[in-house]
């Protein structure tokens, strides 16, 4: 019995080695891990690895691109919740905004494809700068997913309110609307991971200052495999127990 202890424990002091401390805690806590801010370019900034969980043009409509077909997601107007699917945004004290002139005529802007000009062209926001929130439903617990969303305002001069935007959950993330602060100027798009801790993950999106709206173009999750060399380690180091702890009862 103390055999088989001891060599359990130290199979489970090995996952957590290789693992590590933050790995559990992202995997409870669905915790979003970003990457870099990326320039807007073309219709390959479009995810498109794993599987297609859904995609959102806001308050735009259907539009495909790089053969991800985003849907539309309406609402009324001054609405405080919107809702399609399993995802809700809402806005307190104030009211969603539809955005719907964030395009341009100006390069570069004008050199993407119809599809991307319509998609970015949209957004949802908020009045008086409130805080935009995001609650995504009816995740698969332990699923490693993707959320890719844009900020776009090719309209924006540089002057003035704008509409550059921070993603918390909890780690921050901030985009850039307008990347050249002149009209046709294209903003950013950001790609974050997570494995989900709970059937639910929320997603706050806030101004980069009181001038600034929080503002979302379009949006998209998708469900990725899990890093094939912590499985096959796992899987490897229970096995070889297996093995010991058989060969020690015969």
């Amino acid at each position: 019995m103390v055999r088989k202890l001891l060599f359990v424990s130290v199979a489970a002091a090995l996952v957590v080695a290789v693992t590590g401390p933050s790995a559990w805690a992202w995997a409870e806590g669905s915790v979003i891990t970003w990457g870099t801010p990326t320039n807007i370019s073309g219709d390959s900034d479009v995810r498109t690895d794993g599987t297609l969980v859904a995609a959102f043009n806001m308050n735009g409509p259907a539009v495909t691109i790089n053969g991800v077909t985003f849907a539309s997601f309406t609402y009324p107007f001054m609405a405080t919740t919107a809702t399609n699917g399993n995802f809700t945004f809402t806005e307190s004290p104030g009211h969603l905004l539809a955005e719907s002139t964030l395009g341009s005529g100006n390069a570069p802007f004008n050199s993407l494809s119809a599809n991307y000009q319509s998609l970015l062209s949209t957004a949802i926001s908020t009045d008086d700068n409130n805080t935009l929130t995001l609650t995504i439903s009816g995740l698969t617990l332990s699923q490693q997913y993707e959320f890719q969303w844009w900020v776009n305002a090719s309209n924006y001069n540089g002057t003035g309110p704008g509409f550059r935007t921070t993603a918390s959950a909890p780690n921050p993330v901030s985009l850039d609307d307008n990347t050249t602060n002149a009209i046709g100027g294209t903003g950013q798009y950001v790609i974050g991971t997570f494995t989900a801790g709970a059937t639910t993950e929320i997603i706050t999106f806030t101004g980069t200052d009181t001038t600034q709206a929080p503002t979302v173009n379009a949006f998209q999750l998708r469900a990725v495999p899990e890093p094939s060399t912590i499985a096959l380690f796992v899987t490897g180091t229970f096995l070889g127990v297996a093995r010991i702890i058989r060969r020690n009862n015969r």
